[in-house]
Parts: C-alpha cells; sequence; structure tokens
C-alpha cells in the first residue's frame, strides 16, 4: 500500500496545450514581474519558448488537479565570469509563476507552494545536467534565473535555496541570481 498524498503536495506536469484551457481565470497578480509571469504562460511567449529554445515546462496542480502555478527551465548561453568570461551554457529558469491565490500558501513551510516549484526545478536541472555530462556536453553546473530587483519575497526565496546575486552581472531592473549545482553520481 502506498503512503497517502499530503494534502498540499503539488504535482508537475509538463505544460501542453491542453492546459490552456485551465489557464483562463490563471493570475500572478499586479506588479510589474507578476502580469509579465501570467502573460508569459497565457500567452505566446511560453510556446516560442518551448520550440525556439527547448525550454521545459511545467504546470503544477494541487489534490485538486487546479493549476497552483508553473515553472520553467532552459539552457541559456552567457559570458562566465560575469562580466568579461568566455561564453559558456548552463541551466536558466526563464519564468516560474504562482496564481494570486497561492501566494504564500500553504501556512505549512514544508510544503508552501514556492518551496515546491523551485525544488522541482532544481531536481529537473540536476537531471538535465547529467543527460549533457553523460552526452559530452560542455554545461556548467550553474543554475541561474532573473529576478526583479523590487521583487524582495521571490529574492528572500531564492536566497534561501542557496542562489546568489551576481552583481557584475545584473542589469537595470533585473538581478541575475546563480547557484551551483552538481550532477548526482552513476
Amino acid at each position: 500500500m502506498s503512503e497517502p498524498t499530503h494534502p498540499y503536495q503539488l504535482f508537475a506536469d509538463e505544460f501542453t496545450r491542453e492546459d490552456i484551457a485551465d489557464l483562463v481565470d490563471f493570475d500572478c497578480g499586479q506588479a510589474a514581474w507578476a502580469q509579465a509571469a501570467t502573460q508569459w504562460i497565457c500567452g505566446s511567449d511560453v510556446w516560442e519558448s518551448i520550440k525556439s529554445r527547448g525550454t521545459n515546462v511545467w504546470v503544477c496542480r494541487n489534490i485538486a488537479d487546479v493549476i497552483v502555478g508553473f515553472g520553467s527551465l532552459g539552457i541559456t548561453r552567457r559570458r562566465w565570469p560575469p562580466p568579461d568570461g568566455g561564453h559558456s551554457n548552463f541551466l536558466f529558469i526563464p519564468m516560474l509563476g504562482i496564481d494570486k491565490h497561492f501566494h504564500g500558501q500553504p501556512a505549512d513551510e514544508q510544503f508552501r507552494y514556492s518551496r515546491q516549484i523551485i525544488s522541482h526545478l532544481r531536481f529537473e536541472a540536476v537531471q538535465i545536467l547529467n543527460q549533457h555530462l553523460d552526452a559530452g556536453r560542455s554545461t556548467l553546473p550553474i543554475l541561474s534565473l532573473l529576478v526583479h530587483r523590487d521583487n524582495a519575497r521571490a529574492i528572500m526565496l531564492y536566497q534561501r535555496f542557496g542562489f546568489l546575486v551576481e552583481d557584475s552581472a545584473s542589469r537595470g531592473d533585473q538581478l541575475l541570481m546563480t547557484q551551483l549545482i552538481q550532477a548526482s553520481s552513476p
């Protein structure tokens, strides 16, 4: 007999066109970065990112099969170390978002939806890094993301997960945050 599912556990499924109908009322909030996340997942940007950049995108549903949020993961090519290092490939979280009705939920921090989505993306990043290493592809063991410098809640979350701000690579309103990840042993 398997363990019962925790009532706050999220389930990450690969994003498909069938999910569009479930996103009709999806809304990450009114802040500029929240609106950008909503527009990205509900508009054509998500499909462009999947098609042209090979981005992986997951929708995260709760036990009631409601989309709570989403996360994405791909590869980017940037100068490393910034600002003058050579161009290198590393893992990148292009966009993630949580519907405003689920911000700060649930009260149990261990199962907080934002934490579950970040944990899932970190797990997937290690899997992709392993695949690249096995295939002999040159990918640095770095997971990165951009965050608006005024999005204090997100910055604190990412810092709790070990992301650091790369001051020399941050521009304008966007901070580049990175963390080292480790490939799993065979």
